[in-house]
């Protein structure tokens, strides 16, 4: 599916929570190396997420989305009272109903319509896609896509879970040693000129669904896996398939993109994404050595840390489970 985009990023914000908890000291707390025969520092070494932001326990997904939607209306100048959309694409939820979106909506004074759009890792990309056509139909002149991830309370029962399980159990759930918590907001309104969104590619494989899932069981529980080799290899095959397209659509080379803005799980991704896209990875902000996996907010955190100028060539590519991967182009316009 290709979007041939009609919107323009007029605003952006992040949500970073203070405390900061090392890849090092979850896997002392699980005891990886005399239970499992796994260096505590594997973590670090080998994917390379050293650090972690991780949330109080009171903080709500709507919290973290909330401070980062009005961190991205006070760069858009954009009262919240004349958004027309809100779309929270968060994997946590303040609610399995309403959706979270209602929240966002009532913290900040708005009254615009809420829906709430869910796909894992590639969420933010997702609800961009929906409020984009919105805005291309006419249907609405502005939008905020959101997020707020915090993916610490689900490692807090997985890591008392653990404790009761082998070594094989851990070594098909290491990536959830991986992530961090966070928030992330865009504001979106309507082009005026030829930047902002030029087209964005996504694809969907869901014949590989059980490579990354978790579900709560009956009685409370989390289960689930993230089988990273399985993950990280058919992302990759996916991406080459779809680079030469991607680049065909933008009318851009390797040589003329500023910034590559890509989900990171961890150091091998990063580097096989930029070789597939044939760009140095100086071009790349890194998130995930101090932030871990921020799911839908890596990018939005990415470009934070990168402050494009306008008219930057920002490449965005990026996966999550399903297998859901997308790629694209922005022209930097604030």
């Amino acid at each position: 599916m290709v979007i041939n985009g009609r919107s323009k990023i007029s605003g952006i914000g992040i949500s970073l929570p203070p405390q900061i908890v090392t890849s090092q000291s979850l896997m002392e707390e699980i005891q990886s190396d005399t239970r499992f025969g796994i260096p505590v520092n594997w973590v670090d070494t080998r994917i390379g997420a050293e650090e972690r932001r991780v949330a109080s326990s009171e903080t709500l997904p709507s919290d973290l989305a909330t401070e980062a939607t009005e961190y991205a209306l006070a760069e858009s100048g954009i009262k919240a009272e004349h958004i027309s959309l809100i779309i929270y694409c968060g994997i946590e939820k303040d609610f399995m109903e309403p959706g979270t979106a209602h929240i966002v909506q009532r913290n900040i004074g708005s009254n615009a319509v809420c829906l709430d759009v869910s796909n894992a890792c590639q969420g933010l990309f997702s609800g961009i896609s929906v409020a984009d056509s919105m805005i291309a139909t006419g249907a609405v002149d502005s939008a905020i896509v959101c997020s707020g991830e915090l993916a610490s309370k689900s490692v807090k029962k997985f890591l008392k879970k653990i404790k009761n399980e082998n070594a094989d159990y851990l070594r098909d759930r290491l990536g959830v040693m991986t992530v961090g918590d966070a928030g992330s907001a865009v504001v979106l309104t309507r082009k005026d000129d030829h930047s902002g969104i030029k087209n964005l590619l996504f694809d969907s494989r869901g014949e590989y669904a059980e490579y990354c899932y978790f579900r709560y069981t009956e009685d409370g529980d989390v289960e689930g896996q993230m089988l990273m080799k399985g993950i990280t290899e058919t992302i990759e095959k996916i991406h080459i398939e779809m680079i030469s397209n991607t680049y065909h659509y933008l009318d851009w080379t390797p040589d003329s993109i500023d910034i590559l803005a890509c989900h990171q799980v961890g150091k091998k991704s990063v580097r096989s994404l930029a070789q597939i896209a044939e760009i140095p990875e100086n071009k790349i902000p890194i998130t995930y050595k101090l932030y871990g996996n921020t799911a839908t907010c890596t990018i939005p955190i990415a470009l934070s840390i990168a402050k494009p100028y306008i008219g930057d060539k920002i490449l965005v590519m990026g996966g999550g489970s399903g297998l859901s991967s997308f790629q694209g182009g922005i022209e930097w316009s604030i």
